[in-house]
């Protein structure tokens, strides 16, 4: 039955937790063990540990400042945002990388919700 599925390295998604406050990796106090990286560097080192494992796809899940949070949640899709700077810094290193992101609104609203509250 499992003999005729492969799963490896190439399968995998690399959830990644990035944030712009410092140049520094700061833990997540609710996954223990787990880190949101700064988006200029530390997501870079991640992404070419994964790849030298074989993974080649990874997730971005930013933390946004507060003051930049709305009930519109417009940083969503600010250009210059740091998940818009982060897949442009990703793909100009590694034009394969596969990035996924998650179009949840709660990280860019300042009530929360994944939806836009009006």
């Amino acid at each position: 039955m499992f003999s005729e599925t492969h799963l490896g390295p190439e399968n995998f998604i690399l959830p990644v937790f990035i944030h712009e406050d410092s140049e520094e990796k700061v833990p997540i106090t609710s996954m223990p063990g787990v880190f949101r990286q700064p988006w200029k560097t530390g997501l870079v080192e991640m992404v070419e540990e994964a790849r030298a494992l074989g993974i080649n796809n990874i997730i971005l899940f930013p933390k946004v400042p507060d003051h930049l949070k709305t009930n519109l949640a417009e940083e969503a899709y600010n250009p210059d945002g740091i998940v818009h700077r982060s897949i442009r810094l990703l793909k100009e290193k590694f034009p394969d990388v596969v990035i996924y992101t998650d179009i949840a609104l709660d990280p860019y609203s300042s009530v929360g919700h994944d939806g836009v509250v009006d």
